[in-house]
């Protein structure tokens, strides 16, 4: 493998936009354009392929298309030779008048960025990253280019690791910050006269001072907010950038480069259109409203899943749902006292902690009272019963692949924490059996301390057994590919006398899920435990963000380590969710059962949805130290190939509920 590619911190994806406007044509379809290079697989296997560029470049397409009236064109995983060429045809359309001199273009660029020899680059689909001069798009030659373009206005975004780099001044970071002038948006005719008379080269990137930045881009998403959202007559870079993008995490920076006018401005113009009457989404409003009258009028735990099931995006998800778990709760309530055992009104405890019966569950749980007997409902070691139900998967205001939906679920059991280093180490040591991470020459252990580097290499962990703390082993484990997680469930199912899950034939790999050892949860399962029964729960534990940090273990905005761990922290440092889980959202991802599909909730079974039978990635679920709180969410999907091993990946155990 390659060596640049195991510095994983000097590669992000990039995301370029630029933009050419001018105003006396700005309000009309014929000289709109949009140009977009996205790439999405690299030819070179020391450059790792990146799942959201071709979805962010769509993303913005649809946004410009629709709202402000462009035309787009995608080229997707362009070669050097492919870029160079479709620039060069729209730079000759320019000068020959093909299209309008003063309209407006967006050429975006999305892939991989690097900063190396003192200069930053954009890597094409066939870049060598040992070659990256040769090979690679140099910001040093690019920026001019882009610049002779013969046009009104410009204007570049760079959303990349490193992306400052395009900034002609980033070496002494003296560069301009005309996106912060205040007073300047305030005289609309003066902005419209400027623009049309004036030349504009403007820059939005990142980052302001060469950081790291995400896989998912939060720049991107707050472009995309800032254009979906504006509602006025106009919109100048200015403002999108002052409103929105400077939101973004890390801080972005903004200026201009060469053949740049200060006096003019780059703006945006929607377009609107009459709104037409939806007789379709009218009547399906008046049956949502009916429905809900008849829950009002006689709820019912069968009302309620109907409801749900019937409308997953209606007005009442929210009260139905409250009902719904209020419902549940006197039927868990009548069903503990029925039982009237010490472990049914614990397994009340453990699925409503603040329930309305709560404060009674207590008391007879602590209760001498010789009328109380065993239960076969009751917590395994290190594991929770979650009793199955009906809940709403997915979210309405997350990512696309998130759509909201119902799913009914059997009982089943979910370790309190991940799997740690310390039993791994057993298994380990009881098989001999070695990763895929050791078979390359690293380690399943995260050294809190012991970074090395070693001739002829880049950084990586010491090998296994080397100036070990034995506080390290209460770590979760990582480097551990989904191939290394599934082998660890079938031994702990052996070491119990269990039945094994898992049929394993090298990388085909099928489970009888009538077998009652140990697995990895199910994508739908996960969410289930982390939502506490399928709460209404942002996060595992809480929907506030300013209560997160009592319960995860993540990066705070540029404030990493401020919890008191630089990188992973002990399972169970922070508080549980309400089902006594921990870590659930952040301190590593955890691998899921399920092959990813980006449209599998439309499609997915109503019951125990177990994932597509085949698929290229796994589902990885609930963030990690390395992420911010938008990708500790309950409801985010992520996803890698099964023989990935990171540094923030791990995985918990899960088993059948009987």
């Amino acid at each position: 493998m390659k060596t640049l590619l195991h510095n994983t911190m000097r590669y992000a994806p990039l995301i370029l936009f630029c933009f050419l406007f001018n105003l006396s044509s700005a309000q009309t379809s014929s000289n709109n354009y949009a140009l977009f290079f996205a790439v999405h697989q690299y030819q070179d296997d020391g450059l790792t392929n990146l799942p959201n560029t071709i979805k962010n470049a769509e993303a913005i397409a649809e946004v410009l298309r629709t709202r402000y009236d462009f035309k787009t064109e995608i080229v997707r995983n362009p070669s050097m030779a492919q870029i160079e060429a479709k620039l060069s045809d729209y730079k000759r359309d320019y000068q020959l008048g093909r299209r309008d001199k003063g309209g407006q273009l967006l050429v975006f660029f999305s892939g991989h960025g690097v900063r190396q020899y003192n200069n930053g680059y954009f890597l094409p689909a066939d870049a060598d990253p040992d070659k990256v001069i040769s090979t690679a798009m140099t910001y040093n030659n690019w920026r001019p280019f882009i610049s002779e373009i013969n046009c009104q206005h410009i204007l570049v975004a760079v959303d990349a690791c490193f992306s400052v780099t395009f900034d002609p001044d980033w070496r002494s970071m003296s560069g301009n910050t005309r996106f912060q002038r205040k007073g300047e948006l305030s005289e609309e005719e003066k902005l419209l006269i400027n623009h049309q008379k004036y030349r504009s080269r403007l820059f939005m990137t990142s980052d302001a001072k060469e950081d790291i930045v995400p896989g998912r881009s939060n720049f991107a998403r707050k472009f995309l907010e800032g254009l979906s959202a504006f509602q006025g007559r106009f919109m100048s870079a200015q403002e999108l950038f002052a409103n929105s993008i400077k939101k973004a995490q890390p801080a972005p920076r903004g200026g201009d480069f060469e053949g740049d006018d200060p006096r003019s401005s780059f703006l945006f113009f929607p377009k609107y259109e009459i709104p037409k009457i939806n007789t379709d989404q009218f009547n399906q409003r008046q049956r949502d409203m009916q429905a809900y009258r008849l829950i009002t009028q006689n709820p019912s735990i069968e009302k309620c899943q109907q409801y749900l099931q019937d409308f997953p995006n209606g007005n009442f998800i929210g009260e139905v749902s409250q009902q719904l778990l209020q419902l549940q709760d006197e039927q868990e309530w009548e069903f503990a006292q029925l039982k009237n055992t010490k472990a049914s009104y614990q397994n009340y405890l453990n699925l409503y902690p603040k329930g309305r019966y709560a404060a009674q569950a207590r008391t007879k749980v602590q209760s001498n009272s010789p009328t109380i007997s065993p239960s076969t409902f009751t917590d395994l070691d290190n594991m929770v019963f979650v009793q199955g139900g009906t809940f709403q998967m997915g979210s309405k205001d997350g990512e696309s692949d998130e759509t909201l939906h119902p799913v009914t679920l059997s009982d089943f059991y979910i370790a309190h924490h991940k799997v740690t280093v310390a039993d791994f180490s057993k298994f380990v040591t009881s098989t001999s059996y070695k990763t895929t991470a050791e078979r390359e020459g690293g380690s399943y252990i995260w050294e809190n301390s012991d970074w090395k580097k070693k001739a002829g290499t880049n950084w990586r962990f010491d090998a296994v057994g080397t100036r070990r703390k034995q506080a390290d082993y209460n770590h979760p484990v990582i480097h551990i590919s989904w191939y290394d997680a599934v082998q660890y469930c079938n031994w702990m199912s052996s070491q119990q006398s269990l039945q094994k899950v898992y049929t394993i034939n090298g990388t085909t790999v099928t489970a009888n899920w009538n077998a009652n050892g140990y697995r990895l949860p199910t994508e739908a399962e996960w969410e289930y435990a982390a939502r506490s029964r399928g709460k209404d729960h942002k996060w595992a534990g809480t929907s506030k963000e300013t209560e997160l940090a009592s319960f995860a273990n993540y990066y705070e905005g540029g404030k990493k380590g401020n919890d008191g761990y630089k990188f992973t922290s002990p399972v169970g440092s922070f508080k549980a969710n309400d089902l006594g889980l921990f870590d659930m959202s952040g301190n590593v991802w955890e691998w899921c059962w399920d092959w990813y599909d980006k449209a599998y909730y439309a499609k997915s079974p109503k019951s125990d949805p177990v994932g597509p039978n085949t698929g290229s990635n796994r589902v990885l679920r609930g963030g990690s130290w390395g992420n911010v709180p938008a990708y500790l969410r309950c409801a985010l999907r992520g996803n890698f190939t099964p023989d990935l091993r990171l540094s923030f990946i791990g995985f918990r155990l899960s088993r059948a509920g009987r």
